[in-house]
This record gives C-alpha cells, sequence and structure tokens, in this order.
C-alpha cells in the first residue's frame, strides 16, 4: 500500500514506470503496428510521426487532464493528420484503443511488480486511464472531422474550378481543359450538351440529385450553380436526349438545352445557345435549341428582337390595354394551332369569325398580310419577341406553342 492519493497515483505511476522504461513510446507503437491494419508497413503513418503520437498518448492518459491547452491542440493536430493521410477514422480510434489497452497493461505490471500499487490502487486507476482514453478520443476525433470538413470544402471548390474549365473550353491556370475532363471522369469519346436549367430567387439547387437520376440511365454529368442558372454538361448521345428532357420534366423547371456536340472544345458555345433555349422557354418548359428556330432566334438576341417587335406591332402597341391584349392573345392561339381558325376559336372559346376579324385588325394595323409568308413571318417573329409576360398574365389553355 502507497501513501499518495489516488487522484495523483497515475501521474506518480507513469513518471517512474517512463524513468524506468524509456523504450515505452517505441514499444507501444510497435504494438499498434502489429495489431490495425492502416498501421502496418508499408504504413501510411511515418515511423517518427507514429512514436510522436504515442509520446503524446501517453502523457495526455497520465495527465489527468491537468489544464494544458497545449496538449489538448496536439490531440487535435493529431486527428487532423489522419484525416489527411485517409487513415479510416475508425482503425484511428481501434489505434487509441489498443494504446490504452496497452499503457493499462504496463502500469498494472510495474505497480505489481514494483510494489508501488495495491491492487485496489489500481483499479481506481483503471477508471482514470479509460476517463483519459475517452477525453483523448473526442479530440482526436474533433480534429479528424475538422480536416475533413476542410477537405471536402476544398475539393469542393476544385471541382468547382475543373468544371469552371470545361465550360470555358480553355486551358486555365489550375487545369488545362483535358486535365479538369479526366479529374471530373468525364469521358472524352462520347457526345455532349449542356443544359441551363434557370435558377430559384432563394438561392437553392433547382435540379438537386439530377446528376444521381441520370447516372441511373448511363448518362454522366457534373453540375455548376451560378446566381441565375444551374448549368450541366451532360454525355449523351442524340437518342438519350428525350431522357435527359425526361428527367428535368420531372423538377418541373424552366431549361433550355444546347445542340450536340462532339468537341469539348465547342462547350463554351454550347453553353450560350443551352442559355439562349432557356431565354426562349416558358416557365415549367424545358426547350431544346432545334425546338422553334424563330423563337429561339429572338432569344439570342433580344434587343433586335425587341426593336423589330416595336416597329412592327407599334400601332397594335399603341391600342389601349384590353384591345392590345385580345388581339395579341388571338394572334399567338392562331399561330399556336399552326393558323388554323376553327382550331383557335375553340381553343380561345369564340366564334371562328370572331377569330378573323381579329385577324384582319391585325394586318390592318400593322400593314402586312399574314397569307404572304414574309409578312407572317415578320408577325411572328415580332409576338414571339415581345417581353415575356408573368405567369398570371399568360393563359395557359390559348394551344401556343413556342411562344
Amino acid at each position: 500500500m502507497t501513501d499518495v492519493q489516488p487522484s495523483s497515483l497515475l501521474p506518480a505511476l507513469a513518471s517512474s514506470l517512463l524513468a524506468a522504461a524509456a523504450d515505452l513510446p517505441a514499444r507501444l507503437a510497435e504494438s499498434i503496428r502489429r495489431r490495425v491494419p492502416s498501421y502496418r508497413e508499408p504504413s501510411l503513418i511515418p515511423e517518427q510521426e507514429l512514436l510522436d503520437a504515442c509520446v503524446a498518448h501517453i502523457d495526455f492518459v497520465c495527465s489527468l487532464d491537468l489544464p494544458d491547452g497545449e496538449r489538448h491542440k496536439t490531440a487535435r493536430v493529431i486527428g487532423a493528420t489522419r484525416a489527411r493521410a485517409n487513415v479510416p477514422l475508425s482503425e484511428v480510434l481501434d489505434a487509441i484503443r489498443v494504446g490504452s489497452e496497452f499503457i493499462w497493461n504496463v502500469i498494472v505490471d510495474y505497480g505489481r511488480s514494483s510494489g508501488s500499487a495495491s491492487d485496489a490502487e489500481l483499479v481506481s486507476v483503471a477508471g482514470q486511464v479509460w476517463m483519459m482514453n475517452d477525453d483523448f478520443v473526442d479530440l482526436i476525433s474533433a480534429g479528424y472531422r475538422d480536416a475533413k470538413e476542410v477537405r471536402l470544402i476544398n475539393d469542393e471548390r476544385e471541382r468547382y474550378a475543373l468544371i469552371d474549365t470545361v465550360l470555358s473550353g480553355h486551358d486555365q491556370p489550375n487545369a488545362s481543359l483535358w486535365q479538369a475532363v479526366d479529374r471530373l471522369g468525364l469521358p472524352r469519346n462520347r457526345p455532349y450538351v449542356v443544359v441551363a436549367v434557370e435558377a430559384h430567387e432563394d438561392g437553392h439547387v433547382p435540379v438537386p440529385l439530377i446528376d444521381r437520376r441520370l447516372l441511373e440511365d448511363a448518362i454522366e454529368s457534373v453540375w455548376l450553380l451560378r446566381s441565375d442558372v444551374e448549368l450541366g454538361i451532360v454525355s449523351c448521345h442524340e437518342a438519350q436526349l428525350r431522357l435527359v428532357r425526361k428527367t428535368l420534366q420531372h423538377y418541373e423547371v424552366r431549361a433550355g438545352i444546347s445542340p450536340v456536340t462532339e468537341d469539348l472544345g465547342h462547350i463554351a458555345q454550347a453553353v450560350r445557345l443551352a442559355r439562349t433555349s432557356l431565354a426562349a422557354a416558358d416557365d415549367g418548359q424545358v426547350r431544346f435549341f432545334p425546338d422553334s428556330a424563330i423563337s429561339t432566334m429572338a432569344a439570342g438576341a433580344p434587343d433586335v428582337a425587341s426593336e423589330l417587335s416595336s416597329l412592327v406591332l407599334s400601332r397594335v402597341l399603341a391600342l389601349p390595354e384590353p384591345e392590345r391584349a385580345t388581339i395579341l392573345d388571338n394572334v399567338r392561339t392562331w399561330f399556336g394551332t399552326g393558323g388554323s381558325v376553327p382550331e383557335a376559336a375553340r381553343a380561345m372559346l369564340v366564334h371562328p369569325n370572331t377569330v378573323r376579324n381579329r385577324l384582319r385588325r391585325l394586318e390592318t394595323l400593322t400593314l402586312r398580310s399574314l397569307s404572304d409568308p414574309r409578312d407572317a413571318a415578320e408577325l411572328y417573329l415580332a409576338v414571339v419577341s415581345l417581353p415575356r409576360r408573368t405567369p398570371d398574365q399568360r393563359s395557359s389553355g390559348d394551344g401556343t406553342k413556342g411562344l
């Protein structure tokens, strides 16, 4: 039996033990290497690094958590180092468990052989050892998680930079175009489209997990959210475009899809065409670039198209709001039904003669004939180039296609 107080028995035993066995950290390191797979040779952990960690472990367990900010910092650094070395956290914790068992066993052997502590005193020491083990585990785990979180953030930023490189179609300081393609895991020998999806005002991703949904159909893709749009680089053949459009329609978003390109160097042009298709799409519509050449052209040159609308429709736009809206909705519906007066009348719930009278009123005001293909084309382009109406202004049942 010793006169040492229980609270100071563990530090006293540890101090005497270390003085008698200077090789204790090396023996602890050997025990960990033997029992924990990730620490075996060839190991992710260099010999000196493991030895330093064993010294820190022994010091921590035997300190009874005396105030020491540096000791806590060291434990967190060990956890962060293991995370950066990609050692699984489960095996890091196994190494701590092995270490604490080793420390406890050598303390028991030393206490009994030297007569420094009775069995009853060693029982109280056991509780202290495992209490300190738990604290060490908490600090190591916290450092590990912090490092993993930083790494995830850095990996995500690097991924965004790589996607941006591919979207630009040119080499960037961070990587060449082809390095970015390879690091993103995109196939080099397949065609691509670019998808532009209207972004939400709240900043939320408009098409969450779409890369996983597309992958279910063996379609690989990468996505980048910007302030106004989410852009996707989608590897697919012409025959797979239907699946891409169907997946986008599941989200009920407004989106545009570029033409298929065989050359990743042309992705920047595909981005512009996808954005143009998006500009021409109605709410909730997924528009492929060739869907409507005139609507897409108007969306691609909005300033020119707006000027054309002002010139061609100037006298219509000068009318009072009710009459103006009636004439424009009438011609939109007529164009949307392929120029069929009966179908337009059914869609608008009016008599066919009413449709004809409104069309003649439009021809009179614009000095253009809808029976002349060139005049009809000018009127169509002028109508689709008008500023987009808000959802509550837009009739959902007017049968218009591509407006």
